[in-house]
């Protein structure tokens, strides 16, 4: 079975995406991270996050969302 897995933002780094997706509660199974040119995208296992808001101080984002 494949998991779905939704945006979760962009990061300046592997490490900022990491910080922010285990700040969250996340365990390394419910995201992964892929590099796009100078900056990283975060997927988050969609039913990893079932339904909860997620919160940061968008320290280390590129998108400025919270």
């Amino acid at each position: 079975m494949a998991w779905e897995f939704d945006e979760g933002g962009k990061f300046g780094s592997e490490k900022a995406a990491e910080d922010y997706a285990r700040r969250n509660g996340l365990s390394g199974s419910d995201f992964r991270t892929r590099r796009t040119g100078d900056q990283v995208e975060l997927e988050l296992r969609r039913s990893a996050l079932d339904g909860r808001a997620l919160r940061d101080s968008t320290e280390g984002r590129r998108d400025g969302r919270c």
